[in-house]
């Protein structure tokens, strides 16, 4: 089997790409480099550097590919208010150049990496796959129009697609910016000895998984017989706070508020029952025993 994964020099993207060279299988990683970086992709891969807006670069990388994994995106919620046509560029036409290139080079199947942020502020918790679907930002709208566009592919195209909902995803590797994932961001303001920017009250929750897991959950996907939306999170409501104080415990410090963004979400959980019946998904990271060994890392990098 030959594997296609897009984004695969970014953070979910590589740990993907080890994941498939761990199983001894072939691996073409296609990012732009824009956020993801070369040393990133895992030893055995082939790097091509392309733009998923690149309709032909695409379809070229494509040949031959049984699957792809399309993680290449725009990820950001606050940023996709203010950079509009980039996240439409990148999360819609990005993704319906993937899928174009996927179905006419006879790809068999398309993980799609979509987001909680399809469902928006949620009616009932945990959050399973058929709650209303509301997003309240454009980055949620693109995720959604995104799974829309693989039904129809699927559909129509014979082209098979698995949708994955991440939820927040943390691990070794994310590289720190201004909308990067929050516990990356207490973990780097904590080290260079500045306050945790807490956003609104702290009291909104989050499901923070592991990206070794979501890692795994791909490959599950791609080895299945099943198709439709899948949540993948660890299934556990966490608060900003909470994980502001796990945070201050190992490294000292203290936190500020900010105001809260718009699209930014009260409470949110994921009910992971469907991924654990159907895909055999089984979370294994447990955030209070990572936190110290991720901190680590972090200490090292900064230096």
């Amino acid at each position: 089997m030959k594997y296609l994964v897009t984004g695969g020099a970014g953070f979910i993207g590589s740990h993907i790409a080890k994941e498939l060279i761990e199983k001894k299988e072939d691996v073409v990683v296609f990012d732009n480099l824009s956020v993801g970086v070369e040393k990133n992709v895992p030893t055995g891969c082939k790097l091509i550097a392309g733009d998923i807006r690149d309709r032909v670069k695409l379809s070229e990388a494509m040949k031959d590919v049984d699957v792809v994994f399309h993680n290449a995106a725009f990820v950001s919620i606050r940023g996709s208010f203010e950079r509009l046509r980039e996240e439409l560029d990148t999360n819609c036409i990005g993704t319906l150049n993937v899928l174009e290139a996927a179905s006419d080079q006879g790809v068999k199947k398309v993980v799609f990496a979509s987001s909680m942020a399809v469902y928006g502020e949620p009616k009932r918790l945990p959050v399973d796959e058929s709650h209303p679907l509301n997003p309240v930002s454009p980055y949620g709208l693109s995720k959604l129009r995104g799974e829309l566009y693989c039904k129809i592919f699927d559909e129509n195209h014979g082209l098979k697609s698995v949708i994955l909902r991440y939820f927040n995803t943390y691990g070794i590797g994310q590289t720190p910016s201004p909308y990067v994932g929050v516990i990356t961001t207490f973990i780097n303001q904590a080290l260079r000895k500045k306050p945790l920017t807490v956003l609104g009250n702290g009291n909104q929750t989050r499901d923070f998984i592991w990206v070794e897991d979501v890692a795994r959950a791909n490959v599950l996907a791609a080895s299945s017989n099943v198709s439709g939306a899948f949540n993948i999170g660890k299934g556990v409501e966490i608060s900003i706070n909470q994980l502001a104080n796990m945070i201050i415990k190992h490294l000292g410090g203290n936190k500020v508020h900010l105001d809260k963004p718009a699209g930014e979400v009260n409470r949110i959980f994921a009910d992971i029952s469907k991924a654990k019946k159907l895909l055999n998904y089984r979370p294994k990271g447990e955030l209070e025993k990572i936190l110290p060994f991720l901190v680590d890392w972090w200490r090292k990098k900064i230096g």
